[in-house]
């Protein structure tokens, strides 16, 4: 019994990485870099990103192509007359984009 439960939380607490794709949004509009953000209907086919009230986004997922590796890079302190060096370590594993496009007015529920 203990296996089967033990199965049971490791898959609950699986998590799942998706990336968020505002390439084609971005060449139109300014987009605020610390402007609040709500991000709903991930369930769905076509989640909404709302940017600080005002910009309503629709998204769709898109496939990856085998796997999509995400990195993060950090500053290593470098001792005196050495040029300070940058290290990069994977964060994650993507297999899903969502990419964004400016919502019509008609659409996205309320506007």
């Amino acid at each position: 019994m203990s296996g089967d439960e033990s199965g049971k939380v490791s898959k609950e607490e699986e998590e799942e990485y998706v990336l968020m794709d505002l390439d084609d949004v971005s060449r139109h509009i300014d987009i605020p870099p610390d402007a609040p953000y709500t991000l709903s209907g991930l369930d769905t086919l076509n989640p909404i990103l709302t940017i600080d009230g005002k910009i309503k986004l629709i998204g769709e997922y898109l496939e990856t192509i085998g796997t999509c590796l995400a990195f993060s890079d950090k500053e290593v302190p470098a001792a005196e007359n050495q040029t300070s060096n940058k290290t990069v370590e994977p964060v994650a594993k993507l297999h899903k984009i969502l990419k964004f496009r400016l919502a019509l007015d008609n659409e996205g529920g309320e506007s």
